[in-house]
């Protein structure tokens, strides 16, 4: 599959890129700050209900709660984080490949952001 110049170095609007069937062009990056924020207010409001159901148990759960469920929120809010800095960073990976392979076919095109 050929990626064209244009296509490398001039990202197409949302709905171009939606319905790009030859799919030389993603909306993943698009949305990844709307899936880390909803993550992330996912993961925070699953801690503070776990929170809440420790807390109301009573006894030593209350003791595990306040230690344990802010513990495991931190975990899985830094393990959403390194998930979704992954995904971003193979799309910018296929997106600098792309730039790459255009300015190789053609060398006498600077690279973009290059003085």
């Amino acid at each position: 599959m050929t990626i064209s110049p244009a296509a490398a170095t001039h990202p197409k609007g949302f709905f171009a890129a939606l319905f790009d069937f030859s799919f030389t062009s993603f909306i993943t990056l698009k949305f990844l700050k709307v899936i880390y924020a909803l993550l992330v207010a996912m993961i925070v409001l699953t801690g503070l209900v776990s929170l809440l159901v420790s807390i109301s148990q009573g006894g030593a759960f209350i003791f595990v709660g306040l230690i344990l469920v802010p513990l495991m929120t931190l975990v899985y809010l830094i393990f959403a984080r390194v998930a979704l800095e992954s995904v971003a960073m193979f799309f910018r990976i296929g997106e600098n490949t792309s730039v790459m392979a255009a300015n190789s076919a053609n060398p006498n095109t600077a690279l973009p952001g290059a003085a």
